[in-house]
């Protein structure tokens, strides 16, 4: 049976103020949750049907278990057609070694506030085989609910650090190491040589990368519109524009 005590908490979940004072996020629905499962995250209470825990109990270790009905699970669930299973886990703290990110490509992502962005982010992320990506304090949470659903697990997988970007940048800024940036008047990026490691700043959603983020960019880029009216998109969204640099950086080094 679910307390109203538990309740409340679930229900909490969706602000970051609460995500923060019980370390604490929510997955909801099975295909995450399994996901979440094989991950090394910390699962603190999994909350589902019976059936779920039927089918489940003999398949993998499951951490406490919350046995809940619709009722219940409509009080918790954020979700139209309620899910079979709801997991609570532990908000992680990573770290990184010098090393791994010198030898490697990483995101630095400055001002994105769409948490619907920034799960997508993640999942290109994952699929690219990004495996760091380093936010600024004014960016959307990655543990926002809506940010978990589009992660579509990768969240689970590429590891987010919230931190000052501009000491960041100036740390690993060396000749061997170049710092790439998105910007409308950039170079052409079909035209320019990648490399295999380094930064890729992709900036706000309207206002683009802050002016003192740019002053530590070596290389600005752009995605050139193959359009052949002057009517067509403006831009390009944020996680669609990050999706074609991750491909045109792993076609032109790997």
């Amino acid at each position: 049976m679910l307390s109203k005590h538990v309740t409340k908490i679930v229900q909490s979940l969706e602000k970051k103020k609460f995500r923060d004072k019980y370390n604490l996020f929510k997955i909801e629905g099975e295909k995450l949750v399994q996901e979440l499962l094989l991950s090394d995250l910390k699962i603190n209470t999994l909350l589902a049907y019976p059936e779920w825990i039927a089918r489940n109990r003999n398949s993998c270790t499951l951490p406490k278990i919350i046995e809940v009905d619709a009722r219940e699970m409509g009080l918790i669930s954020n979700f139209q057609s309620l899910p079979e299973v709801i997991a609570l886990a532990s908000i992680p703290e990573y770290t990184y070694s010098e090393e791994e990110i010198i030898h490697s490509l990483s995101l630095v992502l400055n001002g994105i506030q769409d948490p619907g962005n920034l799960g997508t982010i993640l999942r290109v992320a994952d699929w690219f085989g990004v495996r760091h990506i380093f936010c600024d304090r004014d960016c959307a949470s990655v543990y926002n609910p809506k940010c978990v659903q589009a992660s579509m697990g990768a969240l689970f997988r590429v590891k987010t650090h919230y931190t000052e970007l501009l000491p960041l940048l100036q740390k690993f800024n060396t000749p061997d190491f170049p710092c790439y940036g998105t910007f409308l008047n950039g170079e052409n990026i079909y035209k320019v040589r990648l490399s295999r490691q380094g930064f890729i700043v992709m900036g706000n959603e309207g206002s683009g990368i802050r002016s003192e983020i740019e002053q530590l960019i070596q290389c600005k880029l752009t995605i050139p519109s193959f359009a052949h009216n002057a009517y067509s998109t403006e831009s390009l969204n944020v996680g669609v524009a990050t999706g074609i640099i991750l491909s045109e950086f792993k076609r032109n080094t790997e």
